[in-house]
C-alpha cells in the first residue's frame, strides 16, 4: 500500500522548484511586468496569451483556459500522472517523500538504486575495458555513434566469472538482491549452492527505463550468435519489472509525443529500431519491451498519444503483428496508421540505407488500420475481385471494425472500407450490426450460462446425482449428458474447432498440450480431431461429430453453437489464446499434483517447492518461450518423444 502525499510536502516541492524556470525551460517567457508572458505551449496561437505568475506559482492561459501549478503543468506536458509528476519534482528539488505505510517501498528502493548504478557500471565497461572491444566493435558496424550510445546509457557485461558478485559486494548490495533483480540466476544444482551465473555476461546491454527516466532491468544482446541461441535475452518479471507496463524509450519520447501536432507516438518493433529512429530525430518512437504488445501497454501510452503509427518489418509476421496490435488500439478507440515498409527491411536498416527523407516519406504515404488490412487480405487472394474473395475480406474487415470502441472512428473506418472494396456502405452497415447484435447475443447467453459447464449440484446422501436439463427440439438427434469439462479444456475445444487450419495454433498445442493432459474424454477426442484434421488435411473433426461417442458430438453441437462459458474463438487472438489456455491446463494439472503431495515427507515437500515455483512462472503473462521453457521435463512425462508424436 502506498500514502497519500502530504500538503506540507507537496508545498515544500512548490517552494523549492522555481516555476518561471521549469516553464521557461520548454518554452520562451518575457517579463510583463511582474508577470511573464509566452505563445501557450497548449494550443496554436499568434499573439502571447499565456501568463506565469511566480508569486502565485501559477500559470493560465486566455486563449485556451490552461491553468494550474508545475504539477499540472508536467501532467500536460509530460502526460505524468499525478503521483509521477510529484515525484519527478521532489526528486527534482531533493524533498523526501512520506513512504512509511508502503511496506515494499524500501526493498524496491534497493532494487532501483541498484539497476541505476550497475547500469553506469556497464557504461563504463563499454569504454575501458579491452573485452569490450567486440561490443565497440558491433555498435561502429551498426552506425550507432557516441552520442547516441550515451543518450540510451548503452552499455558491456563482462564476460567473466564473479565480476557481477564482485561489484555487488564492493558497491554494498547482496547476492540475494542481484537474485531478485533478475540480474543473477541461482545454482541449479544444490550441491553447488555457489554456482551462480550472470545473465547478462558477455552481452551487449540496453537498459530498461520507466517513464520517469528509472532504470526497471535490461535486455542484453549477444556478441557472438553461436555462444546462445537467443540474440536478445531480458531480465525476468521482478518486483520492479513487468514487460506488460513497460515500453521502450517512453521516458524519452513522451514529451516529443504530447508536442507532436498529432500527439502521434510511432511504434517500432525491436529496441535498436527505436534508437535508430530517436537518433534521426523521430523521436516518438517506442515499442514492446520482451513482448507483444498489450492491452496494458495500449492504456499506458494513451496517457500521451491520441493516435499511434505503427512501423513494422516488411514481411508476413510483420504485417500480423501489425493488425494484432492495432487491433488493440481500436479497441481503446485510438486512430491507428500503418506505414508498409518494403520487404525484409526494418525502421533501422531503412534509415541506414536510404536516410531521413526516405524513411519519411514512408510515414507520409501511412494508411488507416482498416486500409492496410483490407490491402494485405487481397494480396493473398487469387482474384481480389470476385464475389467470394470480397466476402472474405468483407467479413474480417468487419470482425476488426466490431472491436472499435469509438462509434465514430468506426463509422469512418467503415465508410474507407466500403469505398476501398467498392461496396455500398450501407449493406457493410447492415452486416456489422448484424455482427453486433449477434455478439451481443452471445454475450447475454455466456452472462446467463454459468451452468452450461459447472458440474452437477452434489446429492444428498442415498439420492443419484441431478441430471442436467437436456431439453431437445423437436426432431433434433438425442443427446448425452456431457461430463464436466474444464473451463480451460472447454476453451481450448472452442479455439481449434474454429482454428484447426492456424498453423502456429496446432503446432503450439502439438509440441506443448499432451493429450494425457485431458482428463475428459469428449475434450480429448476433440483435441486429437483437430490436431489429426490439420496434420493430415481430412475433416477429422466432421468425421468426429458424426461418429463419436454420444457426449462428444454433443461438446461438439454445444462449442458449434457458441454455448460455452468462454467467448468464441474468433473475438481473441488465436495464438494468444491457445498460449493461455495450454498454460491454464497445465496449472491445472500441477495444482492437482501438488495437493496430493505431503508437506511431512521430505522428497515429496521438495516436490511440491518445485511445483509452486513452475505454477507461478506459467501464471505470469510471459511469452510463450518462457513459459515453455520453465515447463522442461514436464511434458515429456507424460509421454515420451515429440509431444503428440504419432496421434494415429
Amino acid at each position: 500500500m502506498s500514502g497519500r502525499f502530504t500538503d506540507q510536502t507537496l508545498e515544500e516541492i512548490r517552494q523549492r522548484i522555481d516555476i518561471v524556470e521549469l516553464i521557461g525551460a520548454r518554452v520562451t517567457l518575457k517579463r510583463s511586468g511582474s508577470a511573464f508572458k509566452a505563445r501557450c505551449p497548449f494550443h496554436n496561437e499568434k499573439t502571447p496569451s499565456f501568463t506565469v505568475n511566480p508569486v502565485r506559482r501559477s500559470y493560465h492561459c486566455f486563449g485556451c483556459g490552461a491553468h494550474g501549478d508545475i504539477f499540472k503543468f508536467l501532467m500536460q506536458t509530460d502526460g505524468l500522472t499525478f503521483a509521477d509528476a510529484v515525484r519527478t519534482l521532489a526528486a527534482r528539488a531533493s524533498v523526501t517523500l512520506d513512504t512509511q505505510t508502503d511496506f515494499e517501498a524500501a526493498a524496491r528502493g534497493v532494487l532501483y538504486r541498484l539497476h541505476t548504478e550497475l547500469a553506469a557500471f556497464y557504461v563504463r565497461c563499454l569504454q575501458t575495458l579491452s573485452s569490450a572491444a567486440t561490443a565497440r566493435a558491433y555498435l561502429k558496424q551498426r552506425q550507432l555513434d557516441d552520442d547516441v550510445v550515451a543518450r540510451f546509457g548503452i552499455g558491456y557485461a563482462p564476460d567473466r566469472a564473479g565480476v557481477l558478485t564482485d561489484w555487488a559486494s564492493k558497491n554494498g548490495f547482496t547476492v540475494e538482491q542481484l537474485i531478485e533483480g533478475g540480474l543473477l540466476a541461482p545454482p541449479r544444482e544444490e550441491r553447488r549452492a555457489d554456482d551462480f551465473y550472470d545473465r547478462f555476461r558477455g552481452r551487449l546491454i540496453f537498459p530498461i527505463r520507466d517513464v520517469m527516466g528509472r532504470v526497471l532491468g535490461f535486455s542484453g544482446r549477444i556478441l557472438d550468435p553461436a555462444a546462445h541461441p537467443a540474440k536478445y535475452l531480458n531480465s525476468p518479471e521482478t518486483p520492479i519489472f513487468h514487460k506488460g507496463r513497460v515500453l521502450y524509450a517512453l521516458d524519452q519520447a513522451r514529451a516529443s509525443i504530447v508536442r507532436n501536432p498529432r500527439r502521434e507516438a510511432l511504434i517500432c518493433e525491436g529496441q535498436i529500431d527505436v534508437i535508430r529512429c530517436h537518433a534521426n530525430g523521430f523521436d516518438t518512437a517506442v515499442a514492446a519491451q520482451g513482448t507483444a504488445f498489450t492491452a496494458e501497454h495500449v492504456e499506458l501510452l494513451k496517457r500521451y498519444a491520441d493516435s499511434v503509427l505503427l512501423v513494422f518489418d516488411g514481411d508476413a509476421a510483420g504485417s500480423h503483428a501489425a493488425l494484432r496490435t492495432g487491433g488493440l488500439f481500436l479497441q481503446a478507440g485510438v486512430p491507428v496508421r500503418v506505414t508498409a515498409l518494403p520487404a525484409g527491411q526494418d525502421p533501422d536498416s531503412l534509415l541506414r540505407d536510404q536516410g531521413r527523407t526516405a524513411f519519411q516519406e514512408l510515414l507520409d504515404s501511412a494508411v488507416s488500420l482498416t486500409a492496410f488490412q483490407v490491402r494485405a487480405l487481397r494480396a493473398v487472394e487469387r482474384d481480389p475481385a470476385s464475389i467470394d474473395a470480397v466476402g472474405r475480406v468483407s467479413v474480417q474487415v468487419l470482425e476488426l471494425l466490431a472491436d472499435c470502441s469509438k462509434a465514430v472512428l468506426r463509422s469512418h473506418l467503415l465508410q474507407e472500407a466500403a469505398e476501398l472494396l467498392h461496396l455500398p456502405a450501407a449493406a457493410l452497415e447492415q452486416d456489422l450490426d448484424t455482427l453486433l447484435r449477434q455478439r451481443a447475443t452471445r454475450a447475454a447467453r455466456v452472462e446467463g450460462a454459468s451452468s452450461a459447464v459447472a458440474p452437477p449440484r452434489p446429492a444428498a446422501a442415498g439420492q443419484a446425482p441431478e441430471a442436467p436439463d437436456r431439453r431437445a427440439a423437436p426432431g433434433a438427434r438425442p443427446t448425452a449428458a456431457v461430463p464436466p469439462v474444464s473451463a480451460a479444456a472447454l476453451g481450448l475445444c472452442e479455439l481449434l474447432l474454429h482454428h484447426a487450419d492456424d498453423a502456429e495454433v496446432m503446432s503450439l498445442v502439438r509440441d506443448w498440450l499432451p493429450l494425457a493432459l485431458l482428463e475428459e474424454a469428449p475434450a480429448r477426442e476433440v483435441v486429437k480431431a483437430a490436431l489429426e484434421t490439420h496434420a493430415t488435411g481430412e475433416d477429422r473433426l466432421c468425421t468426429l461429430n458424426r461418429e463419436g461417442d454420444p457426449a462428444t458430438r454433443d461438446l461438439i453441437d454445444r462449442l458449434a453453437r457458441g454455448d460455452s462459458r468462454v467467448l468464441c474463438a474468433r473475438d481473441v487472438v488465436p495464438r494468444q489464446a491457445a498460449e493461455d489456455l495450454v498454460a491454464r491446463l497445465w496449472v491445472n494439472r500441477l495444482r492437482a499434483e501438488r495437493e496430493s503431495l505431503s508437506r511431512e515427507d521430505a522428497k515429496q515437500a521438495q516436490r511440491r517447492a518445485a511445483l509452486t515455483t513452475l505454477i507461478k512462472k506459467l501464471e505470469r503473462p510471459a511469452p510463450w518461450p518462457e513459459r515453455a521453457a520453465a515447463l522442461g521435463q514436464e511434458v515429456e512425462s507424460l509421454r515420451p518423444g515429440p509431444v503428440n508424436a504419432g496421434l494415429e
